[in-house]
């Protein structure tokens, strides 16, 4: 109810009723509520981060939400497959060997300063969406074996020769990567990540690097030029040049037997390339780094067997000095299986002494394999035609050398001093004494002493020609010929050629004597042994020795059949010898070892009457 109270010196109040006080009160305690309401929903709201917040495209409502993802996309991050490659290969690993990670402290913070009022002012006045950063870093990754498997190092060109024939191998360059570069190259792409959400991230991330190229120490110039100069080689030819004593050495009219001669081989193209190799001289300008030198380690075995040709002995001059004396005539005479002029004294070695003498005329040589082959492939390299065998000089005088050390035959004649024959036995002594005859070599009297003239010394003398007795310049050189017969018997030399006389002369021994006559009929043997032989020849007034120096190889057995008379003839008989030699190492080389040998010998001749 309202009242009203009329005093006409007060103005006029108007009372309301307490209704509308409640009314009033109710309208502020409402306000207050809203007010207090909107305050709280705006302090919930600025807590958050201001709507179309995201983190690397993800959207976020929290700072705690920002740090979830966060940690969501470090844990991706750090497995994220990475192929880093370069030129020489390329590995895959995880990130987080690179030492990738992912700021998450960071970002949280960042996400606390993203609430509050002003984030969301700005966020509704034109600040745009929000994007909390994400901070990726690089380092401190086990980088080691990463750089190992992109890295390689450069490789050689080479040239090899197998089987004459010239193989290459390209050079190939190298690469080298620092750790530094793989982090320089890494960390760019895995920052642009942080813009991506992880769904879209490509796996695996590749990554090329730049490596450093390392060249080669041998280029592919290097090895066209060693090619180039090969091919050149196969092409040409070297003549290897020495001198050895020849295995079948033959006398030849009036020369005694050579003991040494030229000897050469051609080393062909092939072959050549086989004696070479290539070697890397890093010194050396680019085109001459691969250089060509010799391979001595399977020289081809023609050259081999050349090179062991090669080793000589020094060519001398060997005599006999202070010899002993000759049997002489008178003495014990006995009688051998030859009839009375066979005595065995005439044929004992035992007693006989003297010094052997020598002189090098031309040293010898023991060849060097490896310093022949040098020589060689200098020489082809040099564009040389020609090379000599290389090797140590020999030039001891020393008879040793060429196994000549003791007397292993000897045989002795007599004739009547002062007759014109016994001037040409002692020339033709005289020729021959002192002749060497070297393993394999032949002696034939006739071709060494050469025809029988005047001027040579020889005089004429009775002969025995096609059975009719003559004067002939050299006659009575076939006393000789029986004596020098009985030195090669009992020596146990190879017998190639001897005739006997038509007559029988008792001051020979029955069917061990020969004749010869120039051209036609002569006397010949081989040396076959291993060592050399020394023809040592004395006279005396009433005889002429003929004795053999070497190395006793043959053990000599003999047989002399007897006399069987023959119609229209004198007698006939058979005269066998057997010579054996043991198995022995080689003297020239003494791995290897000369077999046993025996050589029978049978002989069978009939005198005739003289005329």
């Amino acid at each position: 109810m309202v009242g009203r109270v009329s005093d006409p010196s007060f103005p006029t109040v108007t009372v309301r009723s307490g209704r509308n006080r409640q009314l009033w009160i109710i309208v502020a305690l409402t306000a207050v509520v809203v007010a207090l309401a909107a305050a709280a929903a705006l302090r919930v709201a600025f807590s958050q981060l201001p709507p179309g917040t995201t983190v690397a495209g993800v959207d976020v409502r929290t700072p705690s939400d920002a740090t979830n993802v966060a940690r969501d996309i470090s844990n991706q991050l750090i497995s994220l497959p990475v192929e880093l490659s370069t030129t020489a290969g390329s590995t895959t690993v995880p990130a987080g060997q690179l030492g990738a990670q992912l700021d998450v402290e960071a970002l949280s913070m960042a996400a606390e300063e993203g609430t509050g009022a002003d984030a969301w002012t700005d966020r509704f006045t034109g600040g745009g969406r929000l994007e909390l950063p994400v901070e990726v870093t690089v380092a401190g990754g086990n980088l080691d074996p990463i750089v190992a498997d992109v890295s390689s190092d450069p490789v050689d060109g080479d040239v090899t020769i197998a089987a004459g024939q010239i193989e290459t191998t390209e050079p190939v360059v190298g690469i080298r990567v620092e750790p530094q570069q793989v982090t320089t190259a890494v960390t760019p792409r895995l920052v642009e990540l942080a813009e991506v959400p992880a769904a879209e991230w490509p796996r695996p991330l590749t990554v090329p690097i730049e490596g450093e190229e390392i060249e080669p120490a041998v280029t592919q110039a290097s090895v066209d030029a060693a090619v180039a100069e090969l091919e050149r080689i196969a092409e040409a030819e070297i003549e290897l040049v020495t001198s050895v004593v020849p295995e079948d050495a033959q006398t030849v009219e009036g020369v005694g037997v050579p003991t040494r001669e030229d000897a050469s081989i051609v080393v062909t193209g092939p072959q050549l390339l086989e004696l070479m190799q290539t070697r890397v001289d890093p010194d050396a300008i680019q085109v001459q780094r691969l250089q060509i030198i010799p391979n001595v380690e399977n020289p081809p075995a023609a050259l081999e067997e050349f090179l062991d040709d090669a080793d000589v002995v020094p060519d001398m001059t060997v005599s006999v000095e202070n010899r002993s004396p000759t049997p002489p005539r008178e003495g014990p005479q006995g009688t051998g299986p030859g009839g009375p002029a066979d005595q065995p004294r005439l044929a004992d070695v035992t007693g006989i002494t003297g010094d052997l003498v020598a002189e090098v005329r031309r040293p010898g040589l023991d060849a060097d394999v490896e310093a022949t082959i040098t020589a060689i492939v200098e020489a082809a390299v040099a564009g040389a035609s020609s090379a000599e065998v290389q090797g140590q000089p020999i030039t001891d005088a020393d008879p040793a050398l060429l196994g000549i050390t003791t007397p292993v035959s000897t045989y002795t004649t007599f004739f009547t001093p002062g007759e014109a024959r016994v001037t040409n036995i002692t020339r033709i002594a005289q020729i021959l004494d002192g002749t060497l005859v070297p393993p394999g070599g032949n002696l034939e009297i006739n071709h060494a002493v050469g025809e029988r003239t005047e001027a040579d010394g020889f005089v004429p003398s009775g002969a025995i020609l096609e059975g009719e007795f003559i004067t002939d310049v050299g006659g009575g050189v076939s006393q000789f010929a029986t004596t020098f017969f009985n030195a090669m018997w009992f020596a146990g030399l190879d017998i190639i050629t001897h005739t006997p006389h038509s007559f029988y002369f008792e001051r020979y021994p029955a069917g061990r004597e020969a004749t010869i006559d120039f051209p036609g009929v002569d006397l010949e043997f081989n040396n076959n042994t291993p060592y050399w032989v020394l023809v040592d020849t004395a006279t005396t007034a009433d005889s002429v020795t003929v004795t053999f120096w070497s190395t006793p190889y043959f053990e000599v057995t003999q047989s002399i059949g007897p006399r069987v008379p023959v119609e229209g003839g004198a007698f006939q008989l058979a005269i066998e010898r057997l010579a054996v030699a043991p198995e022995i190492p080689d003297p020239r080389d003494p791995e290897e070892i000369i077999p046993a040998i025996s050589d029978d010998d049978r002989f069978v001749h009939a005198y005739g009457n003289p005329p």
